[in-house]
Formats: C-alpha cells, sequence, structure tokens
C-alpha cells in the first residue's frame, strides 16, 4: 500500500470503549473515517450525531448489518464488540479482506483460539493485531528497555493485579433489579490480559504453566454471577514466575499494580496515586540503600487526559503504521493467544483442583 494513500478505517462496537478508540484513530493523518458500525440503533444514531454534528465529519458510512458494512471498501476495522463476539467478528472481517485490530481478550475459548489462529494465516496479506493497549503505558516500555538493557539481570518473579472495585459494577435498574452485562457472566481471570500482556512483552517470554485459584467468596453474586475474583500463577518458558490477582470484586480503588524482581535489579510501580512513578533499585548503582524514585508512570510528557496517558494512541498508530510500510504486527495472534489462553486455563486448573495445566504450543493450533 503507498504511504501517501490513506487508510479507510472502520469500528464495529460502538459502546464506550470502541467509539473512543475510534475518535482517537481518526486523529491519524495517514486514515479516512469510513465506516462504523453498531447493531444498538440508539448508540449508532448518538455516534452520527457526535461526528456530524458536533465534530463536522460527514464522510463516515453508518451500518446496523456487519454483513452489509463489510461489503463496503473499509480496509482496517477495530472490533470493540462483546468478548463473546471478539473471535467471529475478527474472522469475518479477516475473510472478507479486511486489517483488523481486535479489543482483548481476543478468545474466549480453545476452540476459537484455533479458529482465530488459522484464519489469520490463511490471510498473509492481511494485519491483525490484538490491542492490548496496556502495552503501550510510557512506564511499561520504559521498563522494556531497562530489562533488555541488562539492568534488572534475570527477572524471577513478577506480578501484577488488576483492581476494579465491585460498587462500580454493581448496577441496578429503577426497580433495583441487577443489570446483568457480558462482564458478569466473564470469570474474572479470563480478563488477565492487561496484565499478564505487559509483562510478557516486557520479557519477551511466553507461560509454560498455568494454575488458577478462585476464592469461594463472591460479594456481588447477583450482579456477577461469575467468579470476580481470582489468582493466575504461570510459570515462563525463561523460567520466571508470574502472579495475576484479577479482583473485581473487592472494595478499593481502580488500580493496575506491577513489580518486577531480578537478579540485578527490580522495579515497582508506585501504587498510591499521589505517589505516581517506579521505584527501582539496581545493583549498578553502588552503596544506594533505597529505592531510587523513577517520575515515569502511565502517562506519556505532554499527553491529555484522553486515551489512558496516550496508550491508546500509540497503540493506534502503531496498527496503522504496520498497515501502511507492511510490517509485522506488533501484537500479533500469537501473543493475543498467549495472553488470553492463561485465563481459560487458569480456570480449568481450578477446576481440577489446582492441578497445573501446560501451555499449549501455538503451533498445533494451526
Amino acid at each position: 500500500m503507498e504511504a501517501k494513500k490513506k487508510l479507510k478505517v472502520g469500528c464495529i462496537g460502538l459502546g464506550p470503549r470502541g467509539a473512543g478508540l475510534y475518535e482517537l484513530l481518526i486523529e491519524n493523518p495517514h486514515v479516512e473515517a469510513y465506516a462504523v458500525c453498531d447493531q444498538n440503533t440508539n448508540k449508532l444514531e448518538a455516534f452520527q450525531y457526535k461526528m456530524e454534528v458536533e465534530k463536522k465529519i460527514t464522510t463516515i458510512q453508518y451500518f446496523t448489518s456487519i454483513e452489509e458494512f463489510l461489503k463496503s471498501d473499509v480496509e482496517a476495522v477495530i472490533v470493540a464488540t462483546h468478548v463473546s463476539t471478539h473471535s467471529d467478528i475478527s474472522i469475518q472481517c479477516l475473510d472478507a479482506g479486511k486489517h483488523v485490530l481486535c479489543e482483548i481478550p481476543n478468545i474466549s475459548s480453545f476452540e476459537e483460539a484455533k479458529k482465530l489462529n488459522r484464519a489469520v494465516q490463511a490471510h498473509p496479506e492481511l494485519k491483525f493485531m490484538v490491542a492490548e493497549n496496556c502495552c503501550y503505558w510510557a512506564f511499561i516500555n520504559s521498563w522494556k528497555e531497562m530489562y533488555e538493557n541488562g539492568l534488572l539481570g534475570e527477572v524471577v518473579y513478577a506480578e501484577s493485579d488488576y483492581i476494579h472495585p465491585h460498587t462500580e459494577l454493581q448496577k441496578y435498574d429503577e426497580e433495583g433489579k441487577p443489570i446483568l452485562t457480558w462482564r458478569s457472566y466473564l470469570t474474572s481471570i479470563h480478563y488477565l490480559t492487561h496484565n499478564l500482556g505487559p509483562l510478557l512483552y516486557i520479557l519477551g517470554d511466553t507461560c509454560d504453566e498455568i494454575t488458577g485459584f478462585i476464592p469461594d467468596i463472591n460479594p456481588m453474586e447477583d450482579v456477577h454471577p461469575a467468579p470476580p475474583n481470582g489468582v493466575i500463577m504461570v510459570r515462563t518458558k525463561k523460567g520466571a514466575l508470574i502472579k495475576i490477582f484479577i479482583g473485581f470484586g473487592v472494595h478499593h480503588t481502580v488500580r493496575h499494580n506491577f513489580s518486577m524482581y531480578g537478579s540485578k535489579g527490580s522495579l515497582e510501580y508506585r501504587r498510591r496515586r499521589e505517589e505516581q512513578g517506579t521505584l527501582g533499585f539496581f545493583e549498578n548503582m553502588p552503596y544506594t540503600r533505597s529505592e531510587v524514585v523513577i517520575p515515569i508512570n502511565d502517562a506519556y510528557a505532554g499527553a491529555d487526559e484522553r486515551g489512558h496517558g496516550g496508550a491508546d494512541p500509540k497503540m493506534l498508530e502503531a496498527f496503522v503504521d504496520c498497515i501502511i510500510h507492511n510490517k509485522k504486527s506488533p501484537l500479533d495472534i500469537e501473543f493475543g493467544i498467549n495472553i488470553s489462553l492463561p485465563g481459560l486455563l487458569g480456570e480449568q486448573s481450578f477446576k481440577e483442583g489446582g492441578k497445573t495445566m501446560k501451555m499449549p504450543d501455538i503451533k498445533d493450533f494451526v
């Protein structure tokens, strides 16, 4: 594709996430806002009003049918629908000749992983990328560079928490009946990609063995019948241990915590919001007796409040760049499966009494 030609971009799913990503995407000078699709006519009409009346963008076509949307000349598509539909819709897009940026988790079963991988391999001319925006946080890329430069040595142990207070997920209608969404039926550890993804991205590693643990307590069973809390333990191919806690049923503020401990240095993402930044302790800084404060957090210098501190625009820029310059997708199907399957294996492990599960080889999924 010629670099000067603008890429015709679209989006399927206009919930807050899909609409927000698409608004950021069409700010890229190399793309043309071309088409969007949502079965919910209220969402579609609200988005059309925002685009045409507020932003004066009149080039977008609006569809309620995915099939009709895919018949258009749209070239690259954000898939931002419910988790259970990510794989099937991505396959539809690929089979229709469209590049795909798929929200995470990109699969919700082993069979979906196989089908989606086969579809991606069947279309080598197309780019498939998973929208794991947390890999584009500023501190994650800083940590990656420090690790690759040897400051941490061999990473022995890493951990991350994704805490989302149950008070924000417990929603009721006017009659007091619980409002159930796709997330209500998603076992929380399936949604570990925001935490496992960045750690594997930093280490250039993959999972080898997975063990899952789910507590018996569910304080929000009426609105979240699926277990809202859980822990995954991972042994990586390089031999490190990773612990992930997903807590959607606890009383706390929204938070992502990250820590890495290596043979030559350690890093911790400061947990208190008023103390944003990274704590580092390094062997190559002799005589230090405590951690040093590195003034870098999730946001990039100069980034506005939109798009997770600039992570979303950088992710979208990488997606567009790999298409128009025919580069390898930075977060490809193999990466997507490697960060999504452990959640499924963790639940299977729990159901089998804590049995350690072996991560399958992605090559077996063709």
